[in-house]
């Protein structure tokens, strides 16, 4: 005779149970563990956001203040450019006023040559510059 064993369903389904019980553990702990490091990250992304922040500002400022250097050397090139274009006009103005000069020193000669050689008194005192 053939004896059989009863077949104990409840140490089974304890064992199915335990197990399923396992591994729902396990899985949660592994769920918590990937949470913890997903907020880690995010950590690190937000501190690296706020300091990309911080370095579009800088970048930002620096750039303004090279604006403000590129538009006031311009507007030095600009009168530079001007004054270069009247120095040739003043040049020239500074000749004429020596030319006048010189011309001025000619013909005030040349009334006492006048005056000394002519026999006819001539009016009493020289003729100034104003008076041509």
């Amino acid at each position: 005779m053939v004896t059989t064993k009863p077949i104990n369903k409840t140490n089974t389904a304890q064992k199915k149970s335990s197990s399923s019980s396992d591994s729902h553990t396990s899985l949660v702990r592994e769920l918590i563990k990937s949470n913890v490091t997903l907020q880690d990250k995010m950590a690190d992304l937000i501190k690296s956001n706020s300091e990309l922040m911080r370095a579009q500002i800088k970048t930002s400022e620096d750039i303004s203040s090279m604006v403000s250097l590129f538009r006031e050397a311009g507007q030095h090139m600009v009168a530079e450019t001007e004054e270069e274009k009247l120095r040739p006009l003043l040049n020239r103005i500074s000749e004429l006023v020596e030319q006048n000069k010189t011309i001025m020193r000619g013909l005030i000669l040349i009334q006492k040559y006048i005056k000394s050689s002519s026999s006819e008194p001539l009016s009493q005192r020289p003729l100034g510059p104003e008076e041509f």
